[in-house]
This record gives C-alpha cells, sequence and structure tokens, in this order.
C-alpha cells in the first residue's frame, strides 16, 4: 500500500474537538514508542531515518493523530494544522514521512506561504528541499487568480519556474470570470515573466485567441500589446508591440504594424532604465514604413504625387552619458539626433508627436556643472533639409548663474559664448528663390551686479548694473567686416509684503479653514543702451512673435543678435489667499496684475503694454478655475485682446465637466480666435458611463471637434466605446472609431481603438 492508500477516506464524522498535538524535533534524540489518539504524543525518532543537516522543527495539531516509530510516519486527520517556519498548511488529513521530509495532505488542502495562499485538494511538500507539488489547485498570486490540476515548485535556492500543468488565470475575482487564459503548461518565473504553453484566450465561455508559445514579462511595458483600430487616415490598422529587457537596464520594444491604406511599418524602440521618467534621456527609436500612399495626410490635403517617396523612416537618438563614471552626474555628454525621411512623417505615422514637436532639433551638447554654473560646448546642425535650422559648429559657453561674491553683500551674474553661426533654409525657401542668411562668428559676453537690501525693514530694493560686448566675424556674405557692439544695462527692482490674518474665516462649502492675505506690490525698472548695427547685418538669435511680455532681466534674454535700446517700467500687484488643509498651509486664490509702462520701446511705438491678469482659485477638490486676461486699457496702439480660461467642475458624484476658453484678437501677428472646448462626463450606474468632448470655433463657425464616447466597467476591465470626427477646414473632415479595452490589474494589457494612437480624447 502507497503512503497516499494509507490514510483514510473518509474521517470527517464524528469528529472530537479536542486538540492534539505531534511535536517532532528531528536531530539527536532517543527511540520513544508511542501510540495514541486524542492525546499529546512527545518527540519521537526512528533509528534508521537520516538526519538532514541541522534540527527541524515541524508542529502538527489535530482533532486525530498516530505515529508508526517502524515506518517514520505521522498521520493526523480533522481540522489539521501543520506549520513549519514560515509554511502554515490547513488539511482534513495528513501523513509526515520523516526519512524523506515529505508531508502528504489531503482534502480541503490550503497552504500559507510568503503571503501566498494556494487551495487545493492533494499536495506534497517536502521540508527538506522546498519544493510542492499539488492537484487541483486554486490559489491568488494578487491580482492574478489561477486554478491548475498540478503544481511543482522549485527546489529552494534554486532558479527554476513553478510549473503548472492544465492551469488556468485571470485577474477577475469571481467564481465565473468574464475572461481567462487556458495552458496546458504555465511556467512561472518569480519578478521575471511567465511562458505559457497552448494557451487560449477565453471571454466568457467564448475560445478569442490560440497561442502555441506565449511569453509575457511581469514588468510595466513588457509583452506583447497590440492596438487595433480604424481611421480615415490610416483605414483599418493593427499596431503590434513586444516588450522585452536587453540585459538589467535597457527595455526595447519590438513593433510590427499594418495600415491598410499604407501598408506595412515595423522598428525597434530602446530605453535606458536609468533615465526613466525623462523622455527626453537614454532612447532610442527605429521605424520604417514602406508606404503605399504617401500623398495621404492627416489632415485631408492630398499631396502632389511623386513629391515624397514611399519609404519612409525616422532613427532618434536621445541619450546622456556620464564622465567619467554613472554616479557623476556633473559631467556629460548629451545626444539629440532625429533623422527623418521628409518633412509629414510624423504627421502621418506619429501625429501626437507630431503635435508636440513638428520640427526636431539636432544637437550634440558637452556640459560641466559646477556650483556657481555650467560650460558647455554644443554642436547644432541640420540633418534634415526640409527644415529650417539655426546651426552651431560649434558654440562654447560659460554660464554663470547668480553668486554671492563672498561677504560684501553683492552678487554676480553672467554668460560669456563663442559660436560659429549660421541658418540654413529649408528646401522648400531655397526653391522659392529665398537668399541664405549670412552665417557668421560670434563672440559674446556680458556681466552684472547685484546688491540686494532691505530699507526699514521692509522695503526690499535690488539695484542692478551690467556691461556687454559682442563681436561679429567671418562674415558668409562679401561687404560685412567684422562688428562690434557694446551694450549697458542698469536697473532696480522694489517690491514689499502686507499681510493679515482672518483665523474665523471659516466656511467648509467654499474650503476654507481660516485665511492668511498677502499682498506683494512690485515695480521693476529696465534700462538697456546699445549701439545699432548695420542694415546689412541679418540677425540669427533674434525676436519670434509671441502675445506675452519679453524678458527685461538681461542674462535672461535670449535673443542676442537683437538686443535693442529700451527703456521699461513693469509694475503690478501680486494677491494670494491662503487657507490651511491636511495639516499644511495651501493657496486658495492667487490673483497677479501687472503691466509695462515704456519710456523707450524696443518693438512697437508704445507707451503702455496691455494690462495683464492672471487668476488661479482651487477651493476645493471638485472645483478650480484659471484665467490669463490681457487688455489694451492704457494704450490702444495695438488694440489686441486675449483670454484663456479653464473651468474644472465636478457638481455631483455622478457628472463632471471642463470648459476651456481660447481668444486673441487683432494681433498684428496671429490670427483671430475664439475657441472654445467643453469635455464632460456622466456616470449612468455603476458599470456604465458616458463622455463627450467638442471643440468649437466661434471666429468662423466650425465645429473642429466631436468625440462620443460610452463606458462600460467589467469587473477586470474597463471598456470604452465612441466616435470622432475632426473638420479641417480642408474639405475633407477626418473620421474615427475609439474603443479602448483596459485590463485594470497584471498582467498589464491596453487594447485601444484609437483614433490617432497614443492621444486618446481631446487635446489640451
Amino acid at each position: 500500500m502507497t503512503p497516499r492508500e494509507s490514510i483514510p477516506q473518509n474521517l470527517k464524522a464524528d469528529r472530537l474537538r479536542k486538540a492534539a498535538s505531534i511535536a517532532f524535533l528531528v536531530g539527536v534524540f532517543s527511540l520513544a514508542p508511542v501510540v495514541g489518539t486524542a492525546q499529546d504524543v512527545p518527540a519521537v525518532t526512528a533509528a534508521s531515518a537520516p538526519s538532514p543537516p541541522g534540527p527541524i522543527n515541524l508542529d502538527i495539531q489535530s482533532d486525530f493523530s498516530d505515529y508508526d516509530q517502524n515506518l517514520g510516519i505521522a498521520k493526523a486527520q480533522g481540522d489539521v494544522v501543520v506549520k513549519y517556519g514560515d509554511v502554515t498548511i490547513h488539511a482534513d488529513q495528513i501523513e509526515y514521512h520523516q526519512s524523506s521530509g515529505n508531508i502528504f495532505a489531503r482534502d480541503n488542502v490550503r497552504i500559507f506561504k510568503d503571503g501566498q495562499v494556494v487551495d487545493a485538494e492533494e499536495i506534497i511538500y517536502n521540508i527538506k528541499t522546498g519544493e510542492m507539488t499539488t492537484s487541483q489547485l486554486k490559489s491568488a498570486l494578487e491580482p492574478v487568480f489561477y486554478t491548475a490540476d498540478s503544481i511543482v515548485r522549485p527546489e529552494e535556492g534554486t532558479d527554476g519556474p513553478i510549473t503548472m500543468l492544465d492551469s488556468t488565470f485571470t485577474t477577475h475575482d469571481s467564481a465565473t470570470p468574464n475572461f481567462r487564459i487556458r495552458a496546458k503548461k504555465l511556467e512561472v518565473y518569480p519578478d521575471d515573466k511567465i511562458v505559457m504553453h497552448g494557451a487560449r484566450l477565453y471571454v466568457g465561455e467564448m475560445p478569442l485567441f490560440w497561442f502555441p508559445y506565449f511569453v509575457q514579462p511581469m514588468g510595466e511595458g513588457l509583452g506583447y500589446f497590440f492596438t487595433p483600430g480604424w481611421n480615415s487616415a490610416w483605414g483599418g490598422f493593427v499596431l503590434n508591440e513586444y516588450g522585452f529587457m536587453i540585459g538589467e537596464d535597457i527595455l526595447a520594444k519590438a513593433r510590427l504594424d499594418l495600415r491598410s491604406e499604407r501598408g506595412f511599418g515595423g522598428g525597434l524602440e530602446m530605453r535606458d532604465q536609468k533615465f526613466k521618467g525623462n523622455d527626453n534621456l537614454g532612447g532610442l527609436k527605429l521605424y520604417y514604413a514602406e508606404d503605399a500612399n504617401p500623398e495621404l495626410s492627416f489632415n485631408g490635403r492630398n499631396r502632389d504625387p511623386g513629391s515624397i517617396d514611399s519609404g519612409r523612416y525616422r532613427a532618434n537618438l536621445q541619450h546622456r552619458i556620464y564622465f567619467p563614471g554613472s554616479d557623476d552626474e556633473t559631467f556629460y555628454l548629451d545626444f539629440d539626433i532625429n533623422k527623418l525621411s521628409d518633412a509629414f512623417f510624423y504627421e502621418d505615422f506619429f501625429p501626437s508627436e507630431f503635435r508636440v514637436d513638428p520640427n526636431p532639433d539636432n544637437l550634440i551638447n558637452l556640459g560641466k556643472i559646477f556650483d556657481q554654473g555650467e560650460i558647455s560646448l554644443t554642436g547644432r546642425f541640420q540633418l534634415n533639409e526640409f527644415f529650417q535650422t539655426d546651426t552651431r559648429t560649434p558654440e562654447l559657453a560659460l554660464d554663470i548663474i547668480r553668486t554671492p561674491l563672498g561677504d560684501t553683500g553683492f552678487f554676480y551674474d553672467g554668460m560669456t559664448s563663442y559660436g560659429i553661426i549660421d541658418e540654413e533654409l529649408d528646401d522648400a525657401s531655397i526653391l522659392d528663390g529665398a537668399l541664405d542668411p549670412s552665417g557668421f562668428n560670434r563672440f559674446h559676453s556680458y556681466h552684472e551686479f547685484l546688491f540686494p537690501i532691505q530699507l526699514g525693514g521692509i522695503l526690499n530694493v535690488v539695484p542692478r548694473a551690467g556691461a556687454g560686448y559682442t563681436n561679429y566675424s567671418s562674415f558668409d556674405i562679401p561687404g560685412l567686416d567684422s562688428l562690434d557692439r557694446t551694450t549697458t544695462h542698469a536697473g532696480i527692482d522694489v517690491s514689499f509684503k502686507m499681510s493679515k490674518r482672518s483665523p474665523n474665516v471659516v466656511n467648509r462649502a467654499l474650503g476654507l479653514n481660516g485665511l492668511l492675505h498677502v499682498v506683494r506690490p512690485y515695480a521693476t525698472y529696465s534700462m538697456v543702451s546699445t549701439n545699432d548695427l548695420p542694415g546689412g547685418f541679418s540677425p540669427i538669435d533674434r525676436f519670434t512673435p509671441t502675445t506675452r511680455l519679453r524678458p527685461i532681466d538681461m542674462p535672461l534674454f535670449t535673443s542676442v543678435d537683437d538686443i535693442r535700446d529700451w527703456q521699461v517700467v513693469r509694475s503690478g500687484v501680486s494677491n494670494r489667499w491662503i487657507t490651511k488643509r491636511n495639516g499644511a498651509s495651501y493657496e486658495w486664490l492667487s490673483v497677479d496684475n501687472y503691466f509695462e509702462a515704456y519710456l523707450e520701446d524696443p518693438e512697437f511705438d508704445r507707451d503702455f503694454s496691455n494690462f495683464f491678469t492672471e487668476v488661479a482659485w482651487r477651493p476645493l477638490p471638485w472645483l478650480s478655475a484659471s484665467t490669463t486676461a490681457q487688455l489694451p486699457l492704457f494704450d490702444d496702439s495695438m488694440d489686441f485682446n486675449e483670454f484663456s480660461s479653464l473651468l474644472s467642475v465636478t457638481p455631483t458624484d455622478w457628472f463632471r465637466f471642463g470648459l476651456r476658453h481660447y481668444f486673441i484678437g487683432n494681433h498684428p501677428t496671429f490670427e483671430d480666435s475664439d475657441l472654445y472646448t467643453l469635455t464632460t462626463y456622466t456616470r449612468l450606474s455603476d458599470n456604465w458611463g458616458f463622455s463627450t468632448a467638442h471643440r468649437f470655433e466661434t471666429d468662423d463657425s466650425t465645429l473642429e471637434y466631436q468625440q462620443y464616447s460610452i463606458h462600460r466597467d467589467l469587473a477586470s476591465w474597463t471598456a470604452s466605446l465612441g466616435g470622432i470626427i475632426r473638420d479641417n477646414r480642408s474639405g475633407e473632415d477626418e473620421y474615427g472609431i475609439l474603443l479602448s479595452l483596459t485590463l485594470k490589474a497584471f498582467p498589464k494589457v491596453s487594447l485601444p481603438l484609437d483614433f490617432q494612437p497614443g492621444s486618446l480624447g481631446v487635446e489640451e
């Protein structure tokens, strides 16, 4: 009779609730014959049993117990609890074989080990090796729930997998899960990966996919992800991605995509996990697409036939190398290299990246940081001839931050640079006959001293004075000789603060728990005097159009080639209302009003700028609002207005909405716009929701964007289905289907059907 057959099959009836204990101390001890039922059994041994290396403490508690000293077998029945180290086993019946170290447990078996719980009908656990074999297993490794006909754990101290046969797992904690994966063989490598052999994916009772062999890594971004969908620019598409690790630090993603309107595309992306969280460092992206329809664009405007080759690609490298070692972050070499096949590649294949950076830069920078500032050697070059680019080949710069000069009370701030500067036109401008701007060598140096003081303990005064010198030489256009320019700057900052405490201002509805009002009037005077450069000179680092006020602090002024005489007074009043929340100070409301008065205007013939108001109000977790506005209150020479406002409200527990408004009118450079964006979400029930997004331009009465989505909570999944329409004012609207199917827990799987993949929803 085998050890398993020797266990009685029906021992649950007429249990005695009197506790019994069998305690084994296996080591060096003497023979002691014991036979008993429902009574304490002293320590026992078998002379023939091999002694394990060191003592083994095993405690068995049960309703009934028995020990056969000749065989070295202990039996227990009825509410059995076995404790050995960090392992606890509950069962109706157990046998312990001293010679092999095996514990055989049967009926209603539950094992607790390392915070995990395993349910099974039968189990064999070896206390010497830690190996466990089970049948009809049910267990949870949060958030994964699984069953298996048998399971084998590796021996303690080994790196082998946990092997399950005829296993099923899901993340839906239910007796009838809405999805599950059934595998003939499942190998679990803890904290690494899951290997499935003969796996089938079921939704309910319906099989959807079959994988003869599939590996799902456990780390974020690892494993297989796919994005099916449709839009009017791509047609039907399936984007496939598989993430895997190269060594310990490099996360790699292989891509293979099919777009019915364009064809196949694919590539490889790698990211250094040492720079995780910083998208600007530690990345390499390679992608190639054989485009069957390169004249088709997302904006609906067809391009000239033959203007773009069918072979389209990208190669992007953003990386940082530290010298002399990875622990030294003060001496580094940065790479930002972006090679594209054509100017429309991002727009056609990666539209979300196109909106952020349509004209990617190309530069290499060597930098050294020290306590007072940074020194850098930068090379910027034109790698993509279809983008206009200002180049540095190279530029050496020393930037000193505001630094105290000993105990004198003075501070120093300045920078010095020398570079070979040029501006390369794009191909289209060259074809139109545009003249290539002049390149030159430039030496620029500016130095400033400050002396902060406080008068009467209230008034803060910071006078400043500085001077700079700029030399231009080696022009690449005949007729321009070496040019010199000197710049002087003087200024003063004046400010003071007043405050009032109102501890009795309490209003729960408005989130007030006491109030501190801080008022800060301030004014800055800035005067710059410089000599004009001749008319044939073409600046490269020059003014670019903006609706905001320009810097009047010279060390922050980057338009080096466009410095002009000015005398400006910027003045304003800042108000802050601060309350207490969660034991800390919380800014409830802030209002900043300011404007500039011009004794000498560097850009336009103005006496005053627009009057600016910036408001941020965050009274409650469900309510926030902000506004930035400028109006021509004192001077109508430019007569343009600009408003940007945002309101977010959740008035009930089932509805929220967000409203954004942007208006600009009569600006000399920018087009008029009166744009409204409205987003809503309505919770229809515990499992259903509905959301909308609209963007409407009232200036030409165009509904630019529409999105309608229905959302369903599927216990372990969240699903969304909707439609999207975009009016590009090109005569052909864009259409798309938005469907996202997201698994809430591990394994992390996301299946979005996205109109523009990577940019679900309306842009902010």
